[in-house]
């Protein structure tokens, strides 16, 4: 179940970045509404699909809060480079958005986690 999850983890992240590298210029911008935004939806957007992607994995409800922990562990881990060469990874967003691109990752990793515990809690949503 580990592997299964880091992979799926890894491919979330990598998605994720591939996401910000070549189309974030259009939405995570300096200013009011850039950021804003991204800070309101991707947690999410995150969340909704780690709730998804546990249900149709059919993650047992027990395992679903230790699933989701593993999920984030790759985008955690591989985003400590991005936030250390912020400008090189992501040459189409201003270098002065580093520190909020930080924070976004990692609030929307904590959202996967959430997901999990919340999903492994709440079952009944689901099967209703």
């Amino acid at each position: 179940m580990i592997a299964r999850w880091m992979i799926i983890g890894g491919v979330l992240w990598l998605l994720v970045t591939v996401a910000f590298r070549f189309f974030g210029q259009l939405g995570f911008t300096a200013g009011r509404d850039g950021v804003t935004w991204a800070f309101l939806l991707l947690p999410l957007l995150m969340f909704a699909l780690t709730w998804i992607t546990l249900k149709v994995f059919r993650v047992d409800p027990s395992d679903r809060a230790e699933a989701a922990s593993i999920f984030a562990v790759p985008g955690l881990l591989f985003g400590i480079y991005e936030i250390n060469s912020f400008a090189a990874v992501f040459p189409n967003l201003d270098p002065s958005l580093g520190p909020q691109f930080s924070a976004l990752m990692f609030a929307s990793f904590a959202a996967v986690i959430i997901a999990g515990i919340v999903s492994s809690r709440l079952q009944s949503i689901g099967n209703s």
